[in-house]
């Protein structure tokens, strides 16, 4: 290495032993225990996003396998012997790394099969270490089978690929399959610290956490994160460092446009975007920060932020008060449409009338009524409340309290009372006075949702009371109205009502008087008081009436019967 030479921190602070590999204990510790046991199977498959330890792992494992200060392979190889010198180096004769993108052909499939038969030159194993597998031909995975199934005593392969959907399953049933883990938030901290204290740099714990949240959980991706900053900066990083030199958008513009969507500002919304686009900021970065700021104000109403957000006090603090001009079901709609805004957005030829597009509608989520919301509302009815939005009768001051009216039965002369008075169970007494009243009461309460008895329970002629009974009258020519009321379950249900909501009346008598003939002059239209136009035989029209569906439908609609096929 020429004298002088930089070397990146992601290639200088490369694990050389498992106990350094970050956050893939679970891999660690199953190869090192199959090392200890001799249970060395002769195919690994390392599976896992860029960037996490995979093939690391495996140049880890060729050492562990070959290590001349051991005489059988060992967990813990000394990295201090010429074969361990030259696996680190990449110059080793019996460790050969394959780029599977550039070598994967048939030949060279071919090629492999003829050298892993020959022995090792210094080395216990032949490792063959095939990076990005995937790429293979399907000819190039077919003439792999063979060998891969039964190499030679002294043969290991080592496979590692991002996409393991695309590795044929022939392959992956020879193979010992490994999945590595994306690294935690935490994990990434402490190995960032560690190479900041050894760098001799500082940096505060926001901007540690700001760089791992960056990386998404690659360790290779912090690393080279943290190296153009240790450039940028002296020998302090901050977090507003972190922000400047990855290219995000400032805090300020998130919360600009929070304020302005919760105000429904249009024009502030499309002036922030403007701002953004000549600043020259990636519009597809800046959707992906709108996901995750809205996704902190939804952990913030949530509950979680201190436990889940590493954020300074200041910034906890703006989001929690932003977090609280929204309710739940509003964030949880918000963070879905720009999940879905996200998807295929770095294909949309139009991205920033995609954005802003996105944001008008979110602007006008007061005139849309999400299916949420009506559940709550109707929660909030059948447990006896009163959502907030809606409108309140005025509530008596707190210096004159509303007092608790006691259930007592109500004069003779006192009007049937309304269904707030209902529901706290008072009974009034029908008389004479108030018949009229009652009456009316009675023909639009009592039939509940049977439309055809409250279709035809109108139509008695005379009203009167006999004791406890309520007698009602139907003329002669009125058979079907009262065929209908004096069904036993349509007659039950009427009696019902009288019994619940009356403090005298339980029972219901149905009589037939005779009409007198009237003269012609002063005769009523035959089809007067029906839903049916004049030129409707009434017969007919009483007939076609007494279909439950058919009365249902005419008064839903507040229609009338024109004809009759």
């Amino acid at each position: 290495m020429a004298e002088g030479h930089y070397q990146v921190l992601a290639r200088k602070w490369r694990p050389q032993s498992f106990e350094d590999v970050v956050g893939q204990q679970h891999i660690t510790r199953t190869l090192q225990n199959a090392i200890r046991s001799g249970r060395i199977h002769h195919a690994f498959l390392f599976i896992g996003s860029r960037g996490i330890g995979k093939t690391t792992s495996a140049r880890i494992l060729a050492k562990a396998l070959n290590c001349s200060n051991s005489d059988t392979p060992t967990p813990t190889p000394c990295d201090q012997c010429d074969n361990c010198n030259a696996i680190s180096a990449g110059t080793s004769m019996d460790v050969i790394e394959i780029d599977g993108a550039s070598n994967n052909g048939v030949e060279d499939i071919r090629q492999i099969r003829e050298n892993i038969l020959m022995v090792p030159s210094s080395s216990r194993y032949k490792v063959y270490v095939i990076d990005e597998v995937h790429q293979l031909s399907i000819a190039a995975f077919n003439a792999l089978l063979k060998t891969l199934e039964e190499p030679p005593p002294h043969g290991i392969f080592i496979m590692a690929t991002t996409e393991a959907h695309k590795v044929p399953a022939t392959i992956i049933s020879r193979c010992q399959r490994y999945d590595f883990r994306r690294v935690g938030l935490q994990d990434l901290m402490g190995l960032l610290r560690k190479i900041l204290e050894e760098e001799g740099f500082t940096c505060s714990d926001e901007a540690l956490a700001a760089i791992a949240r960056a990386a998404d959980g690659g360790v290779r991706d912090s690393e080279s994160i943290l190296d153009q900053l240790m450039s940028y900066c002296e020998k302090e990083i901050t977090f507003q460092d972190v922000f400047d030199v990855l290219g995000l958008v400032d805090w300020q513009s998130l919360h600009d446009l929070c304020d302005a969507l919760q105000r429904k500002d249009i024009t502030a919304l499309l002036t922030i975007i403007e701002q953004i686009t000549v600043s020259g900021k990636d519009l597809s970065q800046f959707a992906e920060d709108l996901l995750r700021y809205f996704r902190n104000l939804l952990v913030c109403k949530s509950g979680g932020a201190n436990e889940l957000l590493s954020l300074p006090d200041n910034e906890l603090q703006e989001l929690n008060n932003r977090a609280q001009g929204f309710s739940l079901t509003e964030l949880i709609r918000i963070v879905e449409q720009f999940s879905n805004l996200i998807n295929g957005f770095d294909s949309q030829l139009a991205q920033r009338t995609a954005l802003e597009t996105q944001l008008i509608k979110m602007s006008k989520r007061g005139a849309e009524i999400s299916v949420d919301t009506v559940l709550e509302k109707l929660a909030a009815l059948e447990a006896g409340g009163i959502p907030a939005a809606t409108s309140q009768p005025a509530a008596a001051t707190p210096e004159e309290p509303k007092k608790k009216t006691p259930v007592t039965e109500t004069p003779l002369d006192t009007p049937i009372p309304p269904v707030e008075s209902v529901k706290k169970k008072t009974k009034s007494t029908v008389s004479e006075e108030n018949f009229d009243k009652f009456w009316d009461y009675f023909t639009k309460k009592a039939a509940g949702d049977d439309m055809n008895l409250a279709t035809w329970l109108p139509h008695a002629q005379s009203k009167s009371i006999q004791g406890t009974t309520l007698v009602i009258e139907f003329n002669d020519d009125q058979a079907t109205a009262r065929k209908v009321v004096e069904k036993n379950e349509n007659k039950l249900l009427l009696e019902e009502f009288l019994q619940t909501k009356t403090a005298n009346l339980t029972s219901l008598k149905i009589t037939t008087v005779i009409s007198e003939p009237e003269s012609e002059s002063t005769e009523p239209s035959l089809n007067e008081g029906l839903p049916l136009a004049e030129n409707v035989n009434p017969e007919e029209g009483q007939k076609a009436l007494s279909d439950p569906h058919v009365a249902k439908v005419v008064d839903v609609f507040k229609g009338r019967i024109v004809d009759i096929q």
